[in-house]
């Protein structure tokens, strides 16, 4: 493992993608856990119309990457592209400082996140380009590690949150997220190079298609959908499980939010190294394998020892969706790294998005115990899926890759 790493670090440019991932995790958590409070404490408004706020602005980021996708892999400069995002990013939270009016805070934040939501999609395609410039194959590894930075600033990220709030308030929380943004900007300008566009990312597509023309790429975006609504219906109903069903305290809910990511990272590196003797595909299905044991383990659940011990499975199905879903959409579409992190990136958010709400539904329809039928048969969906992709992989791996310029 120690040679792949080396091997990594030795790629031009790449430690820098790695730093920057990580700012960009920091950046993002410094005050997303504190938002609803801001909202409902500060702003004034319920939770449901936070709820509201959170869907306008993830939707309108999803249709400007989209937009950008198709034409960064066709001589664009990915790195104006990440430095102008991650700007854009600053000017974005440093709203908070300025705006305390609703509906000219979500009119404000809608614009500005959107221009800065390719940030993330546009510097793993330039991290897979990188890789791809050294002649290496480990896409996995590289992405898994990448991706594992990512949650290492997202996992310290509250914590520099929390002290923030304790002495300078929400103030403090928006001022520091603005700054990591700005040093993650200056940091990206002052030392990546533009890579090297090769092969096909130089040749316009002869037959663009939409996602929906080609079930070999509409079907892995469904995939990555439907696992990271699971995922995040269950983001949106553990805590009140813990409390609410099992009599657990909110220092049980942290404990056991703590124990799954503080094993997210390890698993990713895992899986790059497993990477090396298994497909993609087959790490996916056994992670969605072991994420569905997980939720029948907290429909079974009488105790909040289960739960913490169902972090482990958890864990692992979260660094596979992760580290692995991205490398798994790349990999069939290897000479379009912008459209394919793109549609990872926007199979999440609409993940993120159709999970919480499907999942407030289901709680509140099905209570909390009962709402984790529906992550599993989220999952079971997925895995029914991915059945038929081997065969479709199988056929297709002797052909051109395929062109795409469609909306993700």
């Amino acid at each position: 493992m120690s040679i792949r790493i080396r091997r990594l670090l030795g790629i031009p440019g790449y430690t820098s993608f790695m730093i920057c991932m990580m700012l960009q995790g920091m950046g993002i958590s410094v005050s997303s856990p504190f938002l609803a409070v801001y909202f409902t404490s500060e702003i004034g408004v319920s939770a449901g119309v936070f709820g509201i706020f959170t869907a306008i602005t993830l939707i309108s980021g999803v249709s400007l990457s989209s937009y950008i996708a198709r034409r960064s892999d066709h001589g664009m400069n990915r790195k104006t592209l990440m430095v102008t995002a991650m700007f854009f990013n600053a000017i974005a939270f440093s709203g908070y400082l300025f705006i305390h009016e609703f509906y000219l805070l979500l009119a404000y934040m809608t614009i500005f996140t959107a221009i800065g939501a390719p940030a993330m999609p546009q510097l793993f395609a330039s991290a897979r380009e990188a890789v791809n410039a050294s002649s290496s194959t480990d896409h996995a590894f590289a992405n898994s590690t990448l991706r594992s930075m990512f949650s290492l600033g997202f996992i310290t990220g509250p914590l520099i949150g929390a002290v923030l709030l304790k002495h300078t308030g929400f103030q403090g929380i928006f001022t520091g997220t603005t700054l990591i943004f700005v040093i993650n900007a200056v940091l990206m300008l002052c030392t990546a190079k533009r890579p090297a566009q090769a092969g096909a990312a130089l040749v316009q597509p002869k037959k663009p298609l939409k996602l929906h023309q080609d079930a070999r790429v509409l079907i892995p975006f469904l995939v990555m959908t439907l696992l990271y609504s699971g995922h995040w219906m269950n983001n949106l109903n553990i805590s009140l499980f813990i409390i609410n069903t099992l009599g657990g305290s909110t220092q049980n809910v942290a404990t056991v939010s703590s124990v799954c990511a503080l094993l997210e990272i390890p698993f990713m590196l895992l899986l790059g190294i497993l990477s090396a003797k298994y497909s993609n595909r087959i790490l996916l299905l056994w992670g969605i394998v072991l994420g569905g044991v997980y939720y029948v383990l907290v429909l079974c659940s009488g105790g909040l020892w289960q739960i913490i011990a169902g972090q482990v499975l958890l864990a692992f199905f979260v660094a596979v969706i992760s580290a692995v879903g991205i490398s798994y959409i790349q990999d069939i579409l290897p000479d379009l790294p912008g459209y394919a992190s793109t549609l990872y990136t926007n199979a999440s958010t609409l993940g993120r998005l159709s999970g919480s709400l499907a999942g407030g539904a289901a709680a509140q329809l099905l209570g909390y115990r009962h709402a984790y039928w529906g992550c599993l048969l989220l999952l079971v969906a997925a895995f029914v899926l991915m059945i038929p992709q081997s065969a479709s992989l199988k056929e297709t791996s002797d052909k051109s890759p395929i062109q795409t310029g469609g909306n993700p």
